[in-house]
């Protein structure tokens, strides 16, 4: 009896931390709740939004750049921010939305304002256009 309380205890210990930010599939819950409507589509692509986001407060030395980025994650080209994305659908936009559960980017420093994260939202809701 003692050790069924215990495996039921560590189950619901396991399923809490786990499931913080990582039980979305992928980015559902931020892909939804963004409201791109106040965005020009054709506008908010990897050139002319989403690549000054990138370099301002992620593709710098030692973070996300090609030659020191963490994790293998390299945002300082499009193809390579695609991949990123594409590597870590469930925990991009839970990073850089600092939830609980992943770690949060800008590492060690405030989240980039809510504008911003909802054009990079918006941008990978719309199929991330270069």
């Amino acid at each position: 009896m003692k050790t069924l309380k215990f495996f039921s205890s560590l189950i619901l210990i396991v399923v809490l931390f786990l499931g913080a930010c990582s039980k979305p599939t992928p980015n559902t819950d931020y892909l939804a709740k963004a409201d791109c409507s106040v965005l020009i589509d054709s506008l908010n692509t990897y050139t002319n939004s989403i690549k000054t986001i990138f370099n301002t407060h992620c593709a710098y030395s030692p973070c996300h750049d090609a030659s020191t980025a963490k994790k293998k994650v390299v945002l300082d080209s499009y193809s390579a921010s695609v991949a990123a994305v594409n590597k870590f659908p469930t925990k991009f936009l839970c990073a850089i939305n600092q939830d609980k559960g992943t770690k949060a980017m800008p590492n060690k420093l405030p989240p980039i304002a809510d504008s911003l994260i909802l054009k990079i939202t918006c941008w990978i809701k719309n199929g991330m256009q270069e």
